[in-house]
């Protein structure tokens, strides 16, 4: 695809810049908060379908599967029609999705439409990546993607309260009707505001053996991953799916590498990863992604479960973090552009381990005000790390290759994502019946726990019941006890986890190299652009050789 030099096009008002980075913001935030708003309507779909959770878990696994297929194509798509074109027809089919999500007569005919919703929202983050880094040029990036993370965080912040409200008071169809309106200007905004681009002028030939092995073993290994946490890791079904899941993407691989030496144009430009900012940013990411979903998985389980809350109770009580985290991903953006990608993540990385080892003390009697803090807290760091290590990732990337670059980038974290789900599920659940058995063993007579036992059960028999009621009703009631200490205790040991691997990131991030002022552009920009570009490529392939 042709790409101009970076420019800020000032005129009697706005920068057309910041006008592409506002109309994105549309596409981005819809999709994310979708993503989220569904999670809490689960228990409702079921009873409205009359279904059981398995088969209502396909609303959220077919989404899943549907954008981790989609995504490789983006780099594909987007040279043959064009940026502004592809991510229009991108928010016209996730918009038509929503709708026919909200019409669904059926668990299959929604599951169906939910894979056509994903498939069309999957494209949206790498477009909306590769349409503002077109624009805002090298020194201006931190800031760009800045203002660009406030609503990928603000969206899943936002998604358990507005859920949750739905879900409570109006019907589960309007959970998929909100992004109507929102769709609808998205689209209107982009086709008179955007301007058009010229489609690539080779017509390269579609990679159909990388698209079949991408296909088979991102749908496999998402598929199993969902799966793991329910199924457990060792099931057959959960095995029988990674395994060839991985086979396929490791010969997808060796098929793009092969591809890309002979000349060809390969689904994914596996090359950007002999790029080291890239490598060590994504990374550090992934790793910071397990902090993220530590909060945006476990805290609603925990305060619903565990706490009582309802979900609309639980949304409003996480929304605080959400505007935590909008002052550090702006303020974030501004730092990099001016100190460098390590001078700002290394300090929130740093705040997110200090986060993650204050969680390990959660209990079952923290007060609200002291959870949220922390919360706060980890969403200030996070602010600081997750968008500083995009700008970092693609600080080096050429301009004709940033749409395959932001697809590796973004099907990466639809894996991390749902691996993180998995790890986490699947610990939890696991030592949760550790520490209840661990727990349960301590009730003997003469402990604390047998002498409350003995004290509960002549407080029913005060009260009528016979011993074998009182009994009955007091074994019932610690039972419940202990299995909710448990399961606090299974959240504390997620949370180291998560603070271990913190500390990985922040390792990680030390190797991170990203330039913190890159020279204004020349009025030669576009053709030092391009050789810049032709030197960059002959030495990542020269690095893919040796």
């Amino acid at each position: 695809m042709q790409v101009s030099a970076p420019a800020t096009r000032e005129g009697g008002g706005l920068s057309y810049k910041w006008t592409v980075a506002i109309v994105i913001i549309f596409g981005i935030f819809m999709s994310i908060l979708d993503s989220t708003i569904v999670n809490i309507a689960v228990p409702r779909l079921q009873s409205a379908f009359g279904s059981d959770l398995n088969s209502t878990q396909w609303v959220l696994t077919g989404y899943i599967l549907a954008q981790g297929v989609a995504t490789p194509l983006t780099g594909f798509f987007s040279d043959r029609i064009g940026l502004k074109r592809f991510y229009l027809i991108s928010l016209v089919a996730f918009t038509i999705g929503s709708a026919l999500c909200g019409l669904a007569w059926s668990l299959p005919t929604l599951i169906l439409f939910r894979i056509l919703q994903g498939a069309g929202g999957a494209f949206l983050m790498p477009l909306s990546i590769s349409l503002l880094y077109r624009e805002f040029p090298p020194e201006e990036r931190g800031t760009a993607m800045g203002f660009l993370g406030v609503p990928i965080l603000l969206a899943p912040a936002l998604g358990p309260t507005i859920g949750g409200y739905i879900v409570t008071y109006l019907g589960w169809q309007l959970i998929f009707y909100v992004n109507l309106p929102i769709g609808i200007l998205g689209v209107i905004v982009t086709s008179l505001l955007l301007r058009n681009d010229t489609p690539s002028d080779a017509r390269t030939s579609f990679d159909i053996p990388g698209f079949i092995l991408s296909a088979a073993g991102l749908a496999l290994v998402l598929y199993g991953l969902s799966d793991a946490s329910t199924d457990g890791w060792g099931s057959i079904q959960v095995l029988g799916t990674l395994l060839p899941g991985i086979l396929f993407l490791i010969l997808f691989t060796i098929v793009e590498l092969m591809i890309a030496n002979r000349g060809g144009q390969p689904l994914l430009d596996l090359r950007v990863f002999t790029n080291m900012p890239f490598t060590t940013s994504m990374i550090a990411s992934t790793l910071v992604t397990f902090a993220l979903y530590g909060g945006l998985f476990l805290v609603p389980i925990y305060l619903q479960e565990l706490r009582g809350l309802s979900a609309y109770q639980s949304g409003l009580l996480l929304l605080p973090q959400a505007f935590a985290s909008m002052v550090t991903m702006i303020l974030g953006g501004r730092l990099v552009d001016r100190f460098g990608v390590r001078a700002v993540v290394i300090p929130g990385m740093v705040m997110l381990a200090v986060a993650m080892w204050l969680l390990t003390s959660l209990s079952l009697d923290i007060p609200y005000g002291s959870l949220q803090l922390l919360l706060i807290l980890r969403s200030l760091a996070i602010g600081l790390c997750m968008q500083p290590l995009m700008v970092s990732a693609l600080a080096e990337i050429s301009p004709r290759r940033l749409p395959q670059a932001s697809a590796v980038s973004t099907t990466l974290r639809f894996v991390a994502s749902s691996l993180t789900i998995a790890i986490l599920a699947t610990l939890v659940q696991t030592q949760t019946k550790v520490h209840y058995t661990h727990l349960a063993e301590q009730v003997i007579p003469g402990s604390p726990l047998g002498e409350l036992m003995a004290q509960m059960q002549l407080l029913y028999q005060s009260k009528g019941a016979s011993i074998a009621e009182a009994h009955s009703a007091v074994v019932q009631t610690i039972s419940g006890l202990l299995h909710q200490q448990g399961a606090v205790l299974a959240m504390q040991d997620a949370y180291w986890l998560s603070l271990a691997l913190s500390l990985v990131a922040v390792v990680a991030t030390f190797f991170v190299r990203a330039q913190t002022k890159p020279k204004a552009p020349s009025n030669d920009a576009p053709r030092a652009e391009s050789a810049s570009d032709e030197e960059q490529q002959a030495r990542e392939e020269a690095m893919l050789a040796i």
